[in-house]
């Protein structure tokens, strides 16, 4: 009977039992870009700390574009973070790829770091992970953005 216990345990855990969670710390950096068949990204968008310790978003305000640049707050970081954590974007496989092989199409990847020294690694090509986190994420960083600082200035823009 225990031989059969155990078979059962492992089974379960092999299955679906996942032991990733959110991390304890604070998001301190954000990355998320998108890209099709274009040399340019559709979007990119990325937060970091200055050396002054502030955040700064830099992304698109629309796809394809230029990048624009702007300071957020500690509060602004903490709904990225409720985002990640809501989205269960913790449990995100390093990679997604559809079953068949296909030759032209998308792709995107998302990185975040933490405090406690954990990270969220993630891309994938002609595939996603199931929910909208993704979308929140470029969402908010789109919503952040709109005030922002111009910084990028595509060629045909001299």
């Amino acid at each position: 009977m225990g031989f059969i216990t155990c078979m059962i345990g492992g089974l379960f855990s092999l299955i679906g039992c996942s032991t990733k969670s959110m991390p304890d710390g604070k998001l301190v950096s954000l990355r998320y870009v998108s890209s099709g068949t274009m040399a340019r990204h559709i979007f990119e968008g990325t937060v970091e700390q200055d050396s002054s310790g502030v955040f700064v978003l830099k992304a698109m305000k629309e796809n394809y574009g230029p990048m624009f640049e702007k300071r957020i707050t500690a509060e602004d970081m903490a709904h990225f973070r409720k985002v990640i954590e809501d989205e269960k974007m913790y449990k995100y496989k390093e990679s997604y790829r559809p079953m068949m092989e296909v030759l032209d199409g998308w792709g995107w990847s998302f990185h975040a770091k933490f405090s406690d020294g954990s990270w969220i690694d993630s891309h994938g090509s002609n595939a996603r992970p199931n929910g909208n986190g993704l979308g929140r994420i470029e969402g908010y960083m789109n919503q952040l953005i709109q005030d922002g600082v111009q910084i990028e200035f595509l060629p045909d823009e001299d």
